[in-house]
């Protein structure tokens, strides 16, 4: 008897999120520093010759092999004492932004979700705590424990009380439109309580804002901790911190400029590696982050070498054995496609949903999905596609390739008018005045059977209807007469379309 096939095990969520965040450079290269500096701030200490409580006979010496960061009119080992610095300054940084966005978020959610006087009351506190002075409140606190010493956990306990107001009106903002969402709704109608529709549904479609709020503010506790140990009400000697480090030297910064650019070179690292793997962390936890970006994709393409075009062959456009695939799933997305498109010719790709005819058509114009894996041969007017850099697909896109996307009210900006959309898309192709681009904006809006096109022309987006514009975005299109417009429809018969025109036929 044969053994039943094994199921294939779903990928999870947290997998599919770290394959997107090891996809982004910058939050990698951020998260390698960040991950440095936090094993040397850990590890460091216990390697190096000298503590930072040890003074040695070295009186404000500068850097040397002895001292690779100098010493202080002390004597101390600054190297020692900013990897102490780095201990406190990542410690308080982190904490309050830990404290600050889960106190923010729950605020948040629940004041957006509630409404009414829930919704009333919490924001009443965030203004009530914006109106006291943060660093003035943190200074009294920090004054009042200094009996006992002002430990790191106590001073961030302070800040992350003070600094969760920002979180929370950020969270709050969101969640007031994704209480009226239908899914919100429909998990409302059968059956889910408050807590799990706010914990299952709303913070996770609030996840990249919070994530991007709570790295923000590891740079802010950073600052409020360098102001509050310059007036004395932070970390207290022989303790340190990078802000400690940087306010005592302040007054050596022409003298003795090691004391001051070491600690705070190390703080713009720290800073900066927060920020982009927070920024890495929300795209890779948001599905709906850069679902195409043609500054990378073509980095992410595997395109393989096919038979040249035959002598003589007339086609704008053909595709050899085109197939695309997607990591992990093993059946290709596209498979083994053969077509070409004439001038003048009009071709349609007819299917069901998802049997590939979007993604065929956007690779056509170098528009595949991040992380999508082609092979075989695109050729445009004769030449092989693959591994264009950006700037030189810029030369096809918009100008000898046109894309019509499925969405005219995504496709146009809707805080610019018509107008303003035509002229700039006009701009791209060179130097173009005003009334030039108005008059080709008005011939192409006759041509698309627009009425009154002078009044179009000077009204946003949202004053349109769909089908109008539709007829914009088609217009918009043919501006450059290109020589091929692609299309992607969602009309009841589900159809892509690739058309070819020659330049004279073309508006």
């Amino acid at each position: 008897m044969a053994k039943p096939d094994p199921v294939p095990r779903s990928t999870s969520r947290l997998a599919i999120a770290m394959r997107r965040f090891r996809a982004n450079s910058m939050a990698m290269i951020g998260l390698a520093i960040l991950l440095l500096l936090v094993a040397v701030a850990i590890f460091g200490p216990m390697l190096w010759t000298y503590s930072y409580t040890d003074i040695t006979p070295d009186l404000s010496k500068p850097p040397s092999w002895a001292h690779p960061l100098g010493t202080d009119t002390l004597g101390r080992d600054m190297l020692a004492m900013a990897m102490r610095g780095m201990q406190q300054s990542l410690l308080i940084a982190g904490t309050v932004a830990l404290i600050a966005g889960l106190i923010g978020t729950i605020m948040g959610v629940v004041s957006g979700y509630a409404g009414g006087l829930v919704d009333a009351s919490i924001m009443r506190l965030v203004d009530l705590v914006l109106t006291i002075p943060t660093i003035a409140l943190a200074a009294f606190l920090g004054n009042a424990m200094s009996n006992s010493g002002v430990s790191w956990l106590g001073l961030s306990l302070v800040l992350g009380a003070l600094f969760w107001t920002s979180v929370a009106r950020l969270v709050r903002g969101v969640s007031l439109s994704l209480r009226e969402m239908p899914y919100i709704k429909a998990a409302r109608v059968m059956g889910a309580g408050r807590i799990r529709i706010m914990l299952g549904h709303m913070v996770p479609n609030v996840a990249d804002h919070i994530i991007v709020a709570t790295a923000l503010l590891v740079g802010v506790a950073i600052l409020s901790e360098t102001g509050l140990s310059f007036l004395g009400f932070g970390v207290r000697p022989p303790d340190t911190s990078l802000g400690l480090l940087i306010s005592n030297a302040q007054s050596a910064v022409l003298t003795r400029p090691w004391l001051f650019y070491a600690p705070g070179v190390l703080i713009i690292l720290i800073v900066l590696s927060i920020n982009y793997v927070g920024e890495g962390l929300r795209d890779a936890f948001n599905p709906k982050a850069a679902p195409t970006n043609p500054l990378v994709a073509h980095r992410t393409r595997a395109m393989q070498t096919a038979a040249a075009p035959v002598d003589g062959d007339n086609a704008l456009v053909r595709l050899a054995d085109f197939r695309v695939r997607f990591p992990r799933i093993e059946r290709p997305a596209v498979d083994g496609v053969n077509l070409s498109i004439n001038r003048g010719e009009v071709l349609a790709l007819v299917g069901e949903s998802g049997s590939g005819k979007s993604l065929t058509a956007l690779a056509i114009a170098g528009l595949l999905p991040i992380g999508a894996e082609a092979s075989g041969q695109v050729l445009f007017d004769g030449r092989d596609m693959a591994g264009l850099s950006f700037a030189q697909w810029r030369t096809y896109r918009g100008r000898r390739i046109a894309t019509i996307l499925q969405d005219p009210s995504t496709s146009l900006n809707p805080v610019l008018t018509v107008g303003a959309q035509f002229y700039e898309t006009m701009r791209v192709a060179g130097p173009v005045s005003p009334a030039e681009s108005r008059k080709r904006a008005l011939e192409l809006l006759v041509l698309m059977a627009i009425r009154d096109p002078e009044r179009r022309l000077d009204q946003y987006p949202h004053q349109m209807s769909g089908g109008i514009r539709q007829r914009i975005v088609i217009a918009l299109a043919m501006i450059h007469k290109p020589d091929l417009i692609v299309t992607t429809s969602r009309q009841p018969r589900s159809t892509s379309r690739c058309r070819a025109r020659c330049s004279t036929r073309c508006g």
